[in-house]
């Protein structure tokens, strides 16, 4: 049944329209409008019936009595009769969508608490001024992980793109990004904080919005959203950056970063931080959403406790990337399973491809030569630079997701 439901969204995509026709139906708590302009054969219109679709939105007819059968689909009679009558299929989707949902959300809940614990039983924690070796491996996997979700960003648009248009886009989204490394590299430290601020910013809200939309609850608005933001992007982000041994790093691959961080500076960011994170979790314990509390301690010890490198790889790879991954399975193929998050995935592959190659070229350097900083900032400034464009993206998407939302 969920392949046939998963056709009917392929097919919606190819045909130019948004990829989630079946959102609406399958998550009552939105009001975005969808419309499938293709004619789907009888075992599509079934399933989309089963489940609970608005069936003349799919091309289907006379659904009311007997269905007809498109010329040239008779082979669809046959596999329609084996899905059997409706019964309650709504509440068996919900079901699976919900284990789905909840499988993405504790997995980032997990790995961060045995990240928080591995840092503690090794003794490599936001204190150590070294990292021991077996972070690097743990953290390039965790990074290679969330590599993908990054070109993804054409998911995001209303539409697919001709090959022209993604050609296009594809030019524009390199020249942005090369920008922004230039300025990085040409002014460290300006740009180092206006790329930390949007990242705070970014990882937040992509936060927000995916455990609102995954979980079929209206997005959050004002100035819980903003404040909830805000501290689920710096426990991440903030804390492990401001630790003793980030900042020993930073000056080591960049001298002018180690000279903005000075204990002052650390000390007004780290007292800030939390306190929008004490403000933050006032407002879920008093709307008692204890699950977004629990959420919110666990990356602030991650970030106060665990070695700079695994934090940030952990969060970055099983909690960030993941659940965007699994808000764009929803957006494009209409719901959450293992086999849409799968299939999302898939798409981002070549970059991952690009990721072990990069990684590799720079393992066998370190084995004849010694990785200098300048190097390593060289790869951050790539690194922050694709993720500005990458940033604009979601926020757009992000965006419209809100602007649907109260038609």
């Amino acid at each position: 049944m969920f392949h046939q439901l998963l056709d009917v969204a392929s097919a919606h995509r190819a045909a130019n329209s948004s990829s989630a026709a079946v959102v609406h139906a399958l998550h009552p708590s939105t009001t975005t409008k969808h419309y499938l302009g293709v004619r789907a054969c009888y075992a599509q219109c079934i399933a989309a019936l089963q489940m609970g679709c608005d069936t003349k939105r799919l091309g289907c007819e006379n659904m009311s009595g007997e269905p007809s059968i498109p010329k040239g689909h008779d082979r669809c009679h046959d596999a329609a009769m084996t899905i059997g009558p409706a019964t309650s299929p709504s509440d068996a989707l919900a079901r699976h969508q919900a284990g789905a949902v909840s499988a993405t959300l504790n997995i980032g809940l997990v790995a961060v608490v045995l990240a928080v614990a591995l840092s503690f039983v090794s003794g490599s924690t936001a204190m150590s001024a070294q990292a021991p070796t077996w972070v690097l491996p743990i953290a390039i996997i965790a990074l290679a992980v969330g590599v993908p979700h990054g070109a993804l960003d054409h998911l995001t648009l209303r539409q697919a793109l001709t090959l022209r248009q993604f050609a296009v886009l594809a030019l524009g989204y390199t020249l942005i990004a090369g920008l922004g490394a230039a300025a990085i590299i040409a002014a460290p430290v300006p740009a180092f904080i206006v790329v930390v601020a949007f990242t705070v910013w970014h990882f937040g809200t992509g936060d927000v919005e995916a455990t609102s939309s995954l979980q079929g609850k209206a997005p959050e608005r004002g100035f819980p959203r903003v404040v909830l933001a805000l501290a689920l992007g710096s426990a991440p982000v903030l804390l492990p950056l401001t630790s003793p041994a980030s900042a020993a790093t930073l000056e080591l691959i960049e001298p002018q970063l180690g000279q903005l961080l000075t204990p002052a500076v650390i000390v007004v960011v780290r007292t800030t931080v939390f306190i929008v994170i004490a403000v933050a979790l006032a407002i879920l314990v008093k709307r008692h959403q204890l699950r977004g509390a629990l959420e919110l301690v666990a990356l602030t010890a991650l970030g106060c406790l665990a070695s700079p490198l695994l934090a940030f790889a952990v969060y970055f790879g099983l909690w960030h990337a993941l659940r965007h991954t699994a808000r764009l399975a929803q957006y494009t193929y209409g719901y959450v399973s293992a086999k849409t998050i799968a299939l999302t995935f898939r798409r981002g592959l070549p970059a991952l491809i690009g990721f072990i190659i990069v990684v590799g070229i720079l393992a066998f350097r370190s084995s004849s030569f010694t990785l200098s900083g300048s190097w390593l900032w060289l790869g951050l400034a790539l690194v922050w630079g694709l993720t500005i464009p990458h940033m604009v993206f979601v926020a757009a998407f992000d965006r419209r997701g809100r602007s649907a939302s109260v038609r």
